[in-house]
């Protein structure tokens, strides 16, 4: 009988259903009772009159056809004038029923408290103090409501399943409180209180995932002390060795880690954190001597690879000029220019060869991977390539590269501060390269006071570029010109009258000027595009303007494609082999004398790298964690043209050259901003 009440005011139940004991039952139920010697004493009900019943019966009728005026004024007519049947507790329950399905909380939360209180016993004394907690949790009264689900896990007549929902809904208020980590205990107590598997697996994930989501590190701690907390230990400290990790505290991330092996042998979570070990122990085995890098030396790019290669060879003193030596090991990884295998040699030149540092991310596809890797290792990696966002993957992470953002501020502040443009157009094509600049650019001109008073797209397979001229001078939509177009077209004809037919109609070009409101044209694209945009300008009568472009116009194409339409053009980049200082400079001389050729910008970024930690290494930075501190505060090294600085973001700041074509020559441009 006891089970059947239970289930008539099951909790967990959504509708509200009808209440009804019939005396056959209420008899069962005095029987328990009064057998019950740790319950409180309070008076037996008496049967109720044949009256009452009756009564009992019309509301219960009412009830199920959803006439609550009608139920509620014959169930409280019941609980006024017999107190003591065994049929007011019933009438109570139902009213409060009403008043739930009605919104009438106050007077719910009355009624169920009135059946708890009474003075005469009654079967539904747990299932009532249960639905009052609920309400009060309802209306943040949380204290009210954890006082209520103690008096049901204390009452002797309340059922086992009965008290687990008094104590899910403490865990309700407990996590309503904020009190998270009090809610975890309870739910590991719930899973060793529970007998039904349904119940512990739900209690079970509760906690691991409050574990998951809402402990703080500190509470995670605790939890991983504690045997108490049983099946969360082992995530727990899984947790905290993650964390020492990430702190660089790998004696105390091993030991976690350890944990985790010996509390869930055999399980998943073991096998991870015994791969963290063994990353761990390869990560504390360095030989200061050999330095890793990461290049394509197969496929596509693998020209830029061997560059590369070159210059980290010059630059750690593998080779040098009479065959002189420094003693570094460099172990070298072909990435194919493929992602993984990137990634895995990265790997092997951490836990096979214990490199103290790697050189790499040459190419986009692959320096995220190489990156992102390096950063796990926790060893330090100069990035030679210019993917954005590089440096923000983990503070492990340099670059020595002529980035974008680079060039674009250098042409910015050389444009405005030294040759005092202030208004700019940019046209660039429609792909990563383009879309970058752009904005790096554009964000630049603003910074210093400079504007952008056109910017235009284009298809990066685009040869003719007459309609995006147009577009950029309002040549293009002759409408948003009509009336100034009839007024020239009329003077044009005054001026003309006997223009002949032959010459075929009469072009916007002839008609409408151009209009520039811009002193410059940024243009982030190839030598060849730029050829090709050079001369359109001109054919619609724009001139006078600086043609500003990037580190991909210092070549030779540039000026045999744009002639003498890119005179005055201003480049920038990282070096200007040209230049006498660079023919003298001591990396170019020893460079030549081992390799037996001329280097480039690819060469020198790699040079730089090599050396840079040659000699940080060499002044006592023997473990990984002081490499990278030292390589953080690199101020004033003296590079192969010129002093580095590393930036608060871990990029390392370098002289860039400013060019300027002269006499359908490339020279350098004259007293240009300070860099």
């Amino acid at each position: 009988m006891r089970l059947f009440l239970s289930k008539l005011f099951n909790m967990t139940e959504s509708k509200f259903r009808p209440l009804f004991v019939g005396v056959a039952l209420m008899m069962s139920v005095k029987v328990i009772l009064v057998g019950c010697q740790t319950a409180p004493v309070r008076k037996q009900p008496v049967k109720a009159s044949a009256a009452v019943q009756q009564d009992f019966k019309l509301a219960r009728t009412a009830f199920d056809k959803g006439d609550s005026k009608k139920a509620l004024a014959r169930l409280k007519k019941i609980a006024a004038s017999s107190p003591d049947s065994d049929l007011a507790a019933d009438a109570n329950m139902m009213m409060a029923q009403i008043f739930e399905r009605d919104q009438q909380w106050n007077d719910a939360l009355k009624t169920y408290l009135a059946v708890a209180n009474s003075e005469v016993a009654s079967a539904y004394e747990a299932e009532a103090l249960l639905r009052a907690a609920r309400i009060n949790l309802r209306f943040s009264k949380f204290s009210e409501a954890a006082d209520l689900t103690e008096r049901v896990r204390k009452s002797a007549s309340a059922s086992a399943a009965q008290k687990l929902d008094a104590d899910e809904l403490r865990g309700e208020a407990l996590l309503a409180e904020n009190r998270v980590y009090d809610a975890v205990e309870l739910y590991v107590s719930l899973v060793e209180k529970a007998s039904d598997a349904r119940r512990k697996e739900k209690y079970r994930i509760a906690a691991q995932d409050l574990l998951d989501t809402r402990l703080t590190e500190d509470e995670v701690e605790r939890v991983s002390e504690r045997s108490s907390f049983g099946f969360l230990r082992p995530t727990a400290k899984y947790r905290m060795g993650l964390t020492f990790a990430d702190q660089r505290q790998l004696p105390k991330a091993r030991a976690a880690f350890q944990d985790v092996i010996a509390l869930a042998p055999g399980t998943e979570l073991a096998e991870r954190a015994a791969g963290f070990v063994s990353q761990i122990d390869s990560r504390s085995r360095v030989n200061s001597k050999t330095v890793g890098a990461v290049l394509p030396l197969s496929g596509k790019q693998q020209a830029q690879g061997y560059r590369a290669l070159r210059g980290l060879q010059l630059g750690l003193g593998i080779y040098g000029p009479g065959k002189k030596q420094s003693g570094f090991r460099l172990a070298v990884i072909d990435s194919e220019g493929n992602p993984d295998i990137a990634r895995r040699g990265l790997e092997r030149l951490v836990v096979e060869d214990n490199a103290v540092a790697v050189v790499g991310g040459l190419l986009s596809r692959t320096a995220s991977a190489e990156a992102s890797k390096a950063q796990e290792f926790g060893i330090p990696a100069i990035m030679m390539g210019q993917r954005a966002g590089l440096t923000e993957i983990g503070d492990f992470i340099f670059r020595n590269a002529l980035t974008s953002q680079m060039q674009a501020e250098r042409l910015a502040a050389v444009s405005i501060e030294s040759l005092g443009l202030k208004r700019f157009a940019i046209l660039f094509p429609n792909d990563a390269y383009g879309t970058e600049f752009a904005n790096f650019f554009w964000d630049a001109v603003r910074l210093r006071g400079g504007q952008v008073t056109a910017s235009l797209p284009y298809d990066p397979k685009e040869t003719d570029f007459r309609s995006h001229v147009q577009r950029l001078t309002g040549n293009f939509y002759v409408e948003d010109r009509a009336d100034e177009y009839r007024l020239r077209y009329r003077q044009y004809l005054e001026k003309n009258p006997k223009r002949n037919a032959r010459a075929g109609a009469i072009s916007t070009e002839e008609i409408l000027p151009p209009i520039v409101d811009f002193d410059a044209i940024f243009i982030p694209d190839s030598a060849r595009a730029a050829g090709q945009i050079a001369p359109m300008l001109a054919a619609n009568d724009v001139s006078g303007l600086r043609l500003l472009g990037t580190n991909l116009w210092n070549n030779p194409s540039f000026i045999s494609r744009g002639q003498k339409y890119v005179e005055d053009a201003i480049i920038v980049d990282g070096l200007y082999t040209g230049d006498r200082s660079f023919q003298a400079s001591q990396f170019v001389r020893e460079y030549k004398e081992v390799f037996g050729e001329e280097p480039g910008m690819i060469e020198a970024q790699a040079y730089d790298s090599g050396l840079l930690l040659r000699q940080l290494i060499a002044t006592g930075s023997s473990s990984r964690i002081e490499l990278q501190e030292k390589l953080a505060s690199v101020k004033g090294f003296p590079g192969a043209f010129g002093p580095l600085d590393m930036s608060a973001t871990r990029e390392l700041q370098r002289p860039i050259s400013v060019l300027t074509v002269s006499g359908g020559k490339l020279q350098p441009f004259e007293n240009p901003a300070p860099n």
